[in-house]
C-alpha cells in the first residue's frame, strides 16, 4: 500500500508541477516612431522618438535603423535614452540617409518593458520638395537571422524577437517656422514621447524565486503524504 501511495503521490506531484512554475511564452517586441505622422515645414527642426516595447521579454539590446529621404530631411543628432546602460553604436550616415541606434544592457541586468530608445533631431532641407515622405525602419520580418537590420535581442540568447515596426509618414510643408527654426507650424501638437518605464530584472529574477517557492510547496506536500502513508 505504501508503494502504491508513493507512486500515486509522485505522479500527482509531477502533473501539478507545471502549474507552479511560470510559463515562458514567445514574446513579440515592437519598434515605433513618435510622432508617427505630422507636417514639417521647409527649414524647420523636428524631433522623433524611437520607442521600443519588448513585449514582456528580457532583452540584452536593441538595434534600430532608420532610413530617410536625404533630399527632404537632414539628421542632425542622436540623443540616447536611458533604458539601456550603453549606446555604443549610434551613428548618422548622411550619404545613404541612415540613422543607427544601438543600445546594450549591462551584464548584471536586462531591460524589459516599454520606453524611449533614443531621440533623433532632424531638420527639413530648405529646398525640400513639398509633399509626402516616410522615415522607415530597416526591418525584414521574413529573415529573423539577418543581423544588419533593426532587431531586439532576447536575454542570454541570440534570438531576434522584433515582430513589427511602425514607420513614420510625414508631409513637407512650405509654411514658416516660429523664431526661424521650429515652432507650432512645424511641430505637431500631438507629439508624445514615452517616458522610460523599464522593469529591470536581474539574472536571478522573480522566476527563480517562484520556482523555489513551488519546489518547497511540493516538498512539503510529499512529506505530508509520506507521513500519512506510514500510518
Amino acid at each position: 500500500m505504501k508503494k502504491i501511495a508513493l507512486t500515486l503521490l509522485f505522479t500527482f506531484a509531477f502533473l501539478l508541477l507545471p502549474f507552479f512554475i511560470p510559463q515562458v511564452y514567445a514574446a513579440g517586441a515592437t519598434l515605433s516612431l513618435s510622432p508617427a505622422t505630422g507636417t514639417f515645414n521647409q527649414g524647420c527642426n523636428f524631433t522623433l522618438a524611437i520607442n521600443v516595447d519588448t513585449g514582456g521579454a528580457q532583452t540584452d539590446g536593441t538595434d534600430a535603423i532608420l532610413i530617410y529621404d536625404q533630399t527632404r530631411f537632414v539628421a542632425k543628432a542622436i540623443r540616447s535614452g536611458t533604458i539601456y546602460s550603453d549606446y555604443p553604436g549610434n551613428a548618422i550616415d548622411a550619404t545613404t540617409g541612415k540613422v543607427t541606434v544601438s543600445g546594450l544592457s549591462s551584464v548584471a541586468s536586462a531591460f524589459s518593458g516599454a520606453g524611449t530608445l533614443a531621440y533623433v533631431d532632424f531638420t527639413v532641407a530648405e529646398a525640400a520638395p513639398a509633399g509626402a515622405s516616410q522615415i522607415k525602419f530597416d526591418f525584414d520580418p521574413t529573415d529573423k537571422a539577418k543581423t544588419t537590420d533593426s532587431n531586439v535581442v532576447e536575454r542570454n540568447t541570440v534570438v531576434d524577437i522584433l515582430s513589427s515596426v511602425t514607420d513614420g509618414s510625414y508631409t513637407v510643408g512650405t509654411g514658416s517656422c516660429l523664431a526661424g527654426k521650429g515652432g507650432p507650424e512645424s511641430t505637431p501638437s500631438a507629439v508624445s514621447y514615452i517616458t522610460p518605464t523599464p522593469k529591470i530584472l536581474s539574472q536571478s529574477g522573480d522566476a527563480e524565486n517562484v520556482m523555489l517557492i513551488a519546489a518547497v510547496g511540493v516538498s512539503l506536500t510529499l512529506f505530508g503524504a509520506l507521513g500519512l502513508a506510514r500510518r
